[in-house]
């Protein structure tokens, strides 16, 4: 289930490019009009984004309480999504496109990293960079309002996605 779960979030962090790029060369499969199945993507990648939720209720719970620093990381990651869109925009036919999705697929999933998704966003999650009392840095993915100070660290609910990722479930 964890290597369903990470392959789920690693297509989730990329998939923007693929959408991008097959917006920009207005492809379509006929006889879907090429914006109709475009809207389709994006709501297969919101989907997708909704499912990996669902499957994060299974992972083991965790519990943080106490935090030495905390930094809001929601902005954090829009140079990489510009990236993204530039690289889509940029790339000349789908052979070309095709490469770079794979690169850049297997290096998010073997990072480990890069599990910020901008729909999360729309569905009310918040990422914090968070440094425990033991010195172990770790990136958090919460529910509800932003946390403004480390004395409101209070993270009952969390669910191991790997050693340093956690989301916020209940």
């Amino acid at each position: 289930m964890n290597l369903i779960f990470k392959l789920l979030l690693t297509i989730n962090a990329t998939s923007w490019m693929v959408v991008i790029y097959i917006i920009k060369e207005k492809l379509t499969i006929a006889p879907i009009p090429f914006w109709a199945l475009h809207i389709g993507f994006v709501f297969l990648i919101i989907l997708l984004s909704w499912l990996s939720l669902l499957l994060s209720r299974s992972f083991g719970k965790e519990v943080l309480t106490k935090c030495e620093e905390l930094a809001l990381a929601d902005n954090e990651f829009l140079p990489v999504y510009l990236g993204y869109f530039f690289v889509s925009l940029s790339v000349p036919d789908c052979y070309t496109m095709a490469a770079v999705y794979f690169l850049v697929f297997v290096f998010t999933y073997l990072s480990q990293t890069q599990y910020f998704n901008p729909i999360y966003l729309l569905f009310g999650y918040h990422y914090y960079h968070i440094l425990t009392p033991k010195g172990t840095k770790v990136f958090v993915i919460k529910r509800g309002k932003v946390i403004r100070s480390k004395e409101d660290i209070d993270f009952q609910n969390l669910r191991r996605i790997n050693d340093t990722t956690f989301i916020e479930r209940r």
